[in-house]
């Protein structure tokens, strides 16, 4: 597994865009066809309960990406699993996502470009104001 890598243009061309609804909440998992395999998508929000505020607004966010002043509360992970063809799983990545970075996971690409997590969407669907927009291609 290669460290993620600052995204370019160049490197994300033809990436086509996960079907991710936001609003479904998270945990999420889905298939996926590309390049006649079938790869499994899991994404779910790992967030320290202590850091968690019961009675927060349902639209609060949760900082995911943090910065040098501020570090995160929690962390979006992603896990891709490609399906063989005798249906025995083969792992090929579980790494924390952030925005602007190309992660590879064995043939795979993905990026991130922009994610927002609302407290409402943990463990909980509704339009609470989540946002993950993300882009997978074979390489």
């Amino acid at each position: 597994m290669t460290a993620p890598v600052p995204a370019t243009a160049a490197s994300t061309v033809g990436l086509r865009t996960l079907p991710v609804d936001a609003d479904d909440g998270f945990p999420q998992s889905f298939l996926l066809g590309m390049a006649e395999r079938t790869y499994r998508f899991e994404l779910y929000v790992d967030v320290p309960e202590h850091l968690l505020d019961q009675e927060a607004d349902r639209r609060t966010t949760i900082d995911v990406v943090g910065s040098a002043t501020s570090p995160a509360q929690g962390m979006l992970v992603g896990v891709v699993v490609r399906q063989s063809p005798d249906g025995t799983p083969v792992p090929l990545l579980r790494r924390r996502f952030l925005p602007g970075l190309v992660h590879t996971a064995a043939e795979l690409v993905l990026v991130v470009d922009e994610v927002r997590i609302a407290v409402g969407n943990l463990n909980g669907a509704g339009a609470f104001g989540s946002v993950l927009r993300a882009r997978v291609g074979v390489r």
